[in-house]
């Protein structure tokens, strides 16, 4: 069986992706996925539609995240954290 002969109902494009039927329709209005009526009230998506937007939308792959022992050889992370971890801190905190 071709793509162009696989259908997926518009719930079951949102639970491949994991995300609503709405943003699902979202995505078609936005010119990302060709939603096609059939008959009647029925919509369906292609397979060979789903696939471009795969291919579109490709997550990037970043490299892992530099930890404090990658950044100082010697091991040392400027601090006493007691084995607890260290947060960064997006705002200043308040003093108690």
């Amino acid at each position: 069986m071709s793509l162009d002969q696989l259908w997926y109902s518009l719930d079951e494009a949102a639970d491949r992706y994991g995300v609503t039927r709405r943003a699902v329709e979202r995505w078609a209005r936005d010119g990302h996925i060709v939603i096609t009526t059939l008959a009647g009230t029925t919509r369906r998506i292609s397979a060979a539609s789903l696939l471009a937007f795969e291919q579109a939308n490709r997550a990037v792959t970043l490299p892992p995240a530099l930890t404090p022992d990658d950044a100082d050889p010697s091991g040392n992370t400027g601090g006493d954290t007691k084995g607890k971890p260290v947060r960064p801190s997006t705002k200043p905190r308040r003093p108690r």
